[in-house]
């Protein structure tokens, strides 16, 4: 059977869902921490500038110190807040489809020894898992490339931006893309 590559994929992404503080699955890191999702803030670390942060409601401040921003830079941010945060969704999906594909695999090997053969009907319920992955892994690299646009647009409309308007690298989405096209 070939259920060994999707077997060891799915146990190590139910391991870090298992890893994680069940307490607060609001916490994400994205860009290496450079972008921090947390509660109904989202945070923003560019080196050399202090922390920004965006919430809810489309308010921005820039160590601690609100900025006034305009109807349309606010709903500049509002699209950027979004964005961060449906990593944090996309992210979860990901983990439970990561789980299902154990669950899928573990049945599959449990009845090919039963059976004493391969289970074709396995490795295609395991693929058919394993495509659910790609999916929701997709839909992380479209939150990076909201994020992304939101960031340029915003940089060039609100100057206290601009210190933050390259947290998501040029290439970001293209190799997130790329490393979830298997």
């Amino acid at each position: 059977m070939k259920l060994i590559q999707p077997v060891l994929l799915a146990l190590a992404m139910a391991a870090l869902a298992a890893c994680g503080d069940h307490g607060s699955l609001s916490n994400t890191s994205i860009a290496n921490g450079a972008i921090r999702v947390s509660g109904d803030q989202v945070r923003l670390h560019a080196v050399g500038s202090p922390v920004a942060s965006i919430d809810h409601t489309g308010e921005f401040s820039v160590d601690g110190q609100p900025v006034q921003v305009t109807p349309a830079q606010r709903a500049l941010l509002l699209q950027y807040y979004a964005a961060a945060t449906a990593v944090r969704v996309h992210g979860i999906e990901t983990g439970k489809a990561g789980v299902a594909i154990a669950g899928e695999a573990l049945k599959g090997a449990a009845a090919s020894i039963v059976s004493g053969g391969d289970d074709k009907s396995a490795d295609a319920r395991v693929q058919a898992q394993a495509d659910k992955v790609e999916q929701a892994a997709m839909k992380i690299c479209d939150d990076l490339a909201g994020i992304r646009a939101a960031q340029g647009q915003l940089a060039a409309a609100l100057p206290a931006f601009k210190p933050y308007g390259g947290l998501i690298g040029e290439n970001a989405v293209d190799d997130c893309r790329k490393d979830n096209d298997n």
